[in-house]
């Protein structure tokens, strides 16, 4: 038979109910358990320090109660644990929050710290000084999705052959560097001039000779040819200009998708070569 632990702290009923509050909040914060080996949860957390018995194993019991169980325990028998506990939970808990793309906020820690000085745990200052990055994170798509979308994408059959392949095989900047140069030689192979870049581009499309401005209400024609003007102009200098340095830093593979289809939308609109 296990030795019986010695109480350090009374809990009233009026203690009780603030551990179960702690409990509802900190039940926000991680999950229980996972099936997972490398998740971080309570019972992980629990168990590092010993007392993960003091989840109850019993089916049929809410999670949060189980928590409840859990945090009453270590309130009743541990005088440093609480501390130890929510050093770990709170780290552990802006990373699982931030990967389910709900942030930890800084009201729910300021809830917390609250709680816990009203149990006489006090960790305002601590808590006060975690830092905290509330805005939504971006959602990532895995560069393999990405591909397919590309391949699947009508593209212009120069940006579906080299750049496509680049962008592949993990050559991600090389991708667009690629792709604004084979938009850059086939302007001048189009405009029959020996000009380069942002001087290329105004000068070939300071009219509409080489784009289909057909596919354009009459009345918006003019503004299109300036508009797409500007932006090729801009292509030019920075995407690439600032790529074929080859000293760029890498984009993500996100970022250079979007700048394939952005080229890709410029070869869209030129004339086909007579």
């Amino acid at each position: 038979m296990g030795k019986r632990r010695k109480a350090v702290r009374r809990v009233t009923a009026d203690k009780r109910e603030r551990l179960h509050r702690l409990a509802r909040l900190l039940y926000s914060f991680l999950p229980l358990s996972s099936y997972s080996e490398d998740a971080v949860t309570f019972k992980t957390i629990l168990a590092e320090s010993h007392v993960s018995s003091y989840l109850p194993e019993r089916r049929g019991i809410p999670k949060q109660n189980a928590l409840e169980d859990a945090v009453e325990r270590v309130y009743r028998y541990h005088e440093r644990l609480p501390w130890i506990l929510i050093r770990k939970i709170v780290p552990a808990a802006i990373n699982h929050r931030r990967y389910k793309r709900n942030p930890l906020t800084r009201a729910e820690l300021d809830e917390l710290s609250e709680i816990l000085y009203s149990l006489g745990i006090d960790m305002r200052q601590e808590l006060a000084s975690v830092v905290l990055d509330e805005a939504l994170p971006r959602t990532t798509v895995p560069p393999k999705e990405l591909e397919a979308r590309l391949r699947q994408h009508d593209l212009h059959p120069k940006i579906s052959e080299k750049p496509v392949q680049l962008f592949s095989d993990g050559h991600y900047n090389e991708a667009v560097r690629k792709a604004s140069e084979i938009l850059e030689d086939h302007v001048r192979d189009l405009a029959g001039t020996q000009r380069f870049g942002k001087d290329l581009m105004g000068n070939a499309f300071g009219s509409g000779n080489w784009l289909r401005t057909d596919l354009v209400e009459p009345e918006n024609q003019q503004n299109f040819v300036d508009g797409y003007k500007h932006l090729a102009m801009g292509a030019m200098v920075a995407i690439r200009n600032i790529f074929s340095h080859g000293n760029e830093e890498q984009r993500t593979p996100e970022e250079c998708f979007e700048m394939l289809l952005f080229l890709n939308w410029l070869f869209r609109w030129l004339k086909d070569p007579q």
